[in-house]
């Protein structure tokens, strides 16, 4: 066995006894074997519903540092729900690309089958409200960045990936698509071996997807701006002259 897996084993002991845990998974990059020398080793514990608490940390163990998520099986369902209105399929992916390292009752195999459901169902697209909201705070961010780069402002960089981030998510929801998460988003964008490994389909849009990875290469005011607009225009046009928005209270 090669280091990590003993160090693994040594961790999974007290679990595997414990008689209110159904199963454990072996997910992220240990998993999938993209693991680099800072990866830790995650672990999902699927517990019984007979318990009422769930349980997150991180151990070092023989010097690899283990983080595991134990929740119970009512648990993992309600994080199937809660993150598809989210555009996110985080927990059913893990359950998914995830390895079996115990399943006392087939349990998993159950997860396994709902998770992909939950694969396939569409996300929720925004209604016309939240859109024009959507946009005008996307405007709104890049007249910070211009302001903070006019100023010499020391928050500039921070404004700038803030601008992005805001981009991304606000075009992924009017899209109806996955929000990729921001330790990944790079890789997901670029490397399609990493896209198909985590389940990830291609972005709908592939000049938006060259135009973030050149705004994440190049910290320029320019190419956000270029960002921001190419977004705005896809989502219907705006423009901040005469912009108002008259809601019910």
């Amino acid at each position: 066995m090669r280091p990590w897996e003993v160090a693994l084993g040594k961790f999974l002991k007290p679990w595997e006894e414990s008689e209110v845990v159904e199963a454990a998974i072996l997910t992220g990059s240990y998993a999938l074997g993209l693991q680099t020398p800072r990866s830790d080793v995650d672990v999902y514990v699927i517990l019984s519903d007979d318990v009422d608490w769930r349980e997150r940390g991180n151990v070092f163990v023989d010097g690899f540092l283990i983080e595991y998520f134990a929740n119970p099986v009512r648990a993992v369902r309600r994080y199937f729900e809660e993150e598809l209105v989210q555009n996110s399929r985080s927990t059913a992916r893990i359950i998914l690309t995830g390895k079996v390292l115990f399943d006392k009752a087939g349990i998993v195999e159950t997860l396994r089958a709902e998770a992909e459901e939950y694969m396939r169902k569409p996300f929720p697209k925004p209604d016309p409200l939240k859109v024009e909201l959507a946009k005008y705070f996307l405007w709104d961010a890049l007249d910070s960045l211009k302001n903070a780069e006019e100023r010499g402002n020391p928050d500039y960089a921070y404004l700038y990936h803030l601008t992005l981030k805001r981009a991304l998510e606000s075009y992924a929801r009017f899209l109806g698509t996955e929000i990729p998460p921001a330790d990944k988003v790079y890789r997901l964008f670029s490397d399609k071996a990493f896209r198909r490994a985590y389940l990830f389909p291609n972005f709908p849009d592939d000049e938006f997807v060259a135009l973030f990875l050149r705004a994440m290469k190049e910290v320029k005011t320019e190419n956000a701006e270029v960002l921001v607009n190419h977004v705005l225009e896809k989502m219907g046009g705006f423009s901040i002259d005469g912009w108002r928005l008259r809601t019910g209270v």
